[in-house]
């Protein structure tokens, strides 16, 4: 989705890869360089709430506390009504044992959102820890955690009241009571930015909380003081509830909410679509690209959303030396189209990647399938490089001056085509080629073995763009 703060498209194409990366260094227990990647990220876009709360969590999982809180506080200051952001807050107050402040920051969220429940849990574990053990045990009920409640009820029977208060601290102290969200194992739906800790204890009914902060049906302990670790950031209890990764955008994973559904004004006012300054050309975003028109432009149309102006559309024809052909350009609902007027596009991403790129008087060529949308000052022929065996490659020739938007599965790469020594890319991976001396011809990847399927050679010197989906 597109943020207030975007600007040029080079620097919201940046933006997009440092926070994949982040994420994606976040996910696989790289904290470190999840790190360097989403500051990298927030030099692009400084006031983007999901690469700050991310960071928040990187800074919270190598240490740096003070860090993380300073980032929890400004988000909350930019967004006071998301309870989940003082949660947040509050799990960092909590692994450095300022239970006071945790408190604080959990009863705030249950203001906002009075059902959300890994806040009466995360509730109970600072009373309890704070050593309020019969208000821990009510909020422990009402998050569903029988466990710790039942905990709490033995330890205000069994000891006294001081010792029972520092015991309190055990949930956070003992051998890896939970798995961190972000280790966690995907599963059909997903919190809002917390994830509930897992037992550690037997199975219990399927309709029961089943975080488990210490091992159940013991007899309760003499008090044992909380395990604390002094490191150069200060001293902090060990093995504290952590932030988990910002909530997909995805309606898929929203986590249903128990609290009462908005009135239509108030849905229509939260949820609007976000689109960019039209500022012109193209404009890419997490889940949309925005194409606006100003003139004639021609692009295809299929994933779209919403469109606004005054824009009139007819089908284009293939041109080959300079002359309009009866062939269309593009089949079905991938037909390219050539809109004339003032208006703006808007089309899903549908996990597709988009990439905008610029002409400066030169040529390039690309297969027809990836070229999405160029704009009218671009001159362009079609071709194509005959097979002798299987289907023919379809090209565009672009030159001029102009921008224009590819479509591909991941993003392009770039690999030189040396003079002497002909470049073999299997054919549904061309993205395109540039460089006046390139030849193409289409060859079998193995002579003897056709099946094996077509790839385009290209000889003499330039840069191929390849497509690689994400994970090769």
């Amino acid at each position: 989705m597109f943020d207030e703060d975007d600007s040029d498209l080079a620097e919201n194409q940046e933006f997009d890869r440092a926070l994949s990366a982040g994420t994606e260094a976040l996910s696989q227990g790289n904290p470190a360089d999840a790190r360097v990647a989403l500051e990298k990220a927030l030099r692009y876009k400084p006031r983007n709430q999901r690469a700050r709360n991310l960071l928040g969590l990187s800074l919270f999982k190598i240490g740096e506390l003070a860090r993380a809180e300073e980032i929890y506080r400004s988000l909350i200051e930019d967004h006071p009504s998301d309870p989940t952001l003082r949660v947040n807050l509050g799990l960092v107050f909590l692994k450095q044992s300022a239970s006071a402040d945790a408190v604080r920051c959990f009863e705030t969220a249950l203001d906002l959102a009075p059902d959300h429940q890994k806040a009466q849990n995360y509730l109970g574990l600072a009373l309890a820890q704070k050593g309020e053990l019969a208000r821990a045990r009510e909020w422990f009920l009402k998050a569903g955690n029988d466990a710790m409640a039942d905990r709490m009820a033995q330890a205000l029977q069994q000891s006294p009241i001081r010792a029972v208060a520092e015991s309190a601290s055990e949930a956070l102290a003992s051998e890896q009571p939970f798995t961190p969200a972000i280790e966690e194992k995907a599963s059909g739906k997903k919190g809002d930015t917390l994830e509930t800790a897992k037992p550690a204890s037997p199975a219990r009914p399927p309709d029961r909380a089943s975080w488990v902060a210490t091992t159940p049906g013991t007899a309760a302990a003499p008090p044992v003081a909380p395990e604390v670790a002094r490191t150069a950031r200060g001293t902090v209890v060990a093995n504290a509830p952590e932030p988990s990764e910002p909530p997909a955008t995805s309606p898929a994973e929203a986590e249903p909410s128990s609290t009462p559904p908005p009135s239509m004004s108030q849905y229509t006012s939260a949820k609007r679509l976000a689109v960019p300054d039209p500022a012109g050309g193209f404009a890419i975003g997490r889940s949309e690209v925005l194409i606006h028109v100003r003139g004639d432009m021609l692009t295809r149309l299929d994933g779209l959303v919403a469109s606004w102006g005054s824009v009139t559309m007819r089908p284009e024809l293939k041109r080959f030396r300079g002359k309009a052909t009866d062939k269309p350009f593009g089949e079905g609902p991938r037909r390219m189209l050539r809109a004339s007027g003032e208006g703006r596009y808007v089309i899903a991403r549908e996990g597709r990647c988009f990439t905008a790129l610029e002409l400066d008087d030169e040529a390039a060529y690309f297969r027809e399938e990836v070229l999405f949308a160029f704009e009218e000052s671009i001159l362009f022929e079609n071709g194509r490089v005959p097979s002798k065996s299987g289907a023919d490659l379809h090209l565009v020739h672009l030159r001029g001056r102009g921008r224009l938007l590819l479509v591909s599965h991941g993003i392009p790469q770039a690999v030189d085509v040396h003079k002497g020594e002909a470049l073999r890319i299997p054919m549904d991976q061309l993205v395109g080629w540039h460089g006046p001396l390139i030849q193409p011809r289409l060859v079998s990847m193995v002579e003897e073995a056709p099946e094996l399927g077509v790839a385009i050679e290209l000889a003499g010197e330039g840069r191929a763009l390849l497509d690689v989906p994400h994970g090769r």
